[in-house]
């Protein structure tokens, strides 16, 4: 049977489509074996995990492709349970309709870790695109996927734009906790160091080219009181993992360039109003806005096409972390409604006129 979502009654959690459909969502991991660059064996391995509902696990359907930010894995996507709330973007986008697939880049969570110096935004911008293809042509998850979408946190949004720019094979495009601007705060905050020099990773032969968080600035980098939950800010100290310092690097130019011009499918920025790392004080100068949803579009639609149709959501009062934020679900509305409108699902319909209040 069709189902008709309507955005402006769009669920508050997922919950709600859960609840209509009678369809559990359940996640499946996968390995993949992935090449470093174009022509080159795939010789690595990357973990992912797919989360649908039964209806979701056919040929034609759009698929989320969640990229995680530096020192996160595919568990940013999918937290856990604290106090009550379930803080998983991938299983509540899922319950509303639209699966998703999440995975480790390599040098982080159960995927294999290269040489740091090998793992470039290109690498990872690469790496990405061979997990499109899989999607598309059913090698991942035995489904071919009709559509896909690629969503990413931070640094993951930079390999979004990296894979759109260079191989031009996904539908649609979302930005979370990244613009087009670094704020100087966060530059000067010297929040990275050598993984090696870390208690939580001593022993694990990460070259010195690995590099994590220092013990304790997670919670005033990338979360915004009171719209965090200390447990949930515990645990992802605890969890940390590292990202390499090639990778930093080599992002840099795409974020303070132009070259998102390049892009010509749908994009939406979603960024929290308190995002440390990128609203306020910017490094190239000025500073940017995060005050409202149509300010971040402003700022944002010298750096793409007419094809991209700038759309930004803005979610009040989070930190840069918004899929650990307490209003976490804000994020998941946001994401659904906009896929719907300006990509499309099979069996569900809705209109860019009529997305969330808090987006433009």
């Amino acid at each position: 049977m069709k189902k008709l979502l309507l955005v402006g009654a769009l669920i508050a959690s997922g919950v709600a489509a859960r609840a209509a459909t009678d369809e559990v969502v359940t996640c499946r991991r996968s390995a993949i074996a992935v090449a470093l660059t174009p022509g080159a064996p795939a010789t690595y391995t990357v973990s992912g995990e797919l989360c649908a509902t039964p209806s979701e696990r056919h040929a034609g359907t759009t698929v989320q492709l969640l990229i995680h930010g530096a020192t996160y894995n595919y568990e940013y996507w999918d937290f856990g349970r604290f106090d009550g709330a379930e803080y998983s973007y991938a299983r509540n986008v899922a319950a509303a309709g639209i699966p998703t697939f999440a995975f480790d880049q390599l040098g982080s969570g159960s995927s294999a870790r290269p040489p740091s110096d090998q793992l470039t935004i290109q690498a990872a911008a690469f790496v990405t695109h061979q997990i499109v293809q899989g999607l598309r042509n059913g090698s991942i998850a035995g489904i071919q996927f009709g559509k896909v979408i690629t969503v990413g946190h931070s640094l993951g949004s930079v390999v979004v734009w990296e894979e759109a720019i260079n191989y031009a094979d996904v539908d649609g495009v979302i930005v979370t906790g990244a613009a087009h601007s670094l704020t100087i705060r966060f530059v000067q905050s010297q929040a990275f160091y050598p993984a090696a020099n870390d208690p939580d990773f001593a022993g694990t032969g990460l070259d010195a080219g690995y590099l994590t968080t220092v013990p304790n600035v997670r919670v005033n980098l990338f979360y915004a009181p009171p719209d965090d939950d200390p447990a949930v800010v515990t645990s992802d100290e605890a969890r940390k993992d590292v990202v390499s310092a090639a990778e930093l690097n080599t992002a840099l130019p795409i974020v303070t360039t132009t070259a998102t011009q390049a892009i010509q499918v749908p994009v939406l920025t979603i960024l929290g109003s308190n995002d440390l790392p990128t609203c306020g004080p910017s490094t190239t100068g000025g500073n940017f806005d995060c005050s409202s949803a149509a300010s971040i579009v402003a700022q944002e639609t010298p750096f793409y096409s007419p094809k991209a149709k700038i759309h930004a959501c803005l979610v009040s009062g989070s930190g840069h972390d918004l899929s650990l934020a307490r209003n976490h679900r804000v994020q998941v509305e946001d994401a659904v409604a906009w896929s719907i409108a300006l990509v499309g699902q099979p069996g569900l319909t809705a209109s860019d006129t009529n997305l969330p209040s808090n987006c433009r």
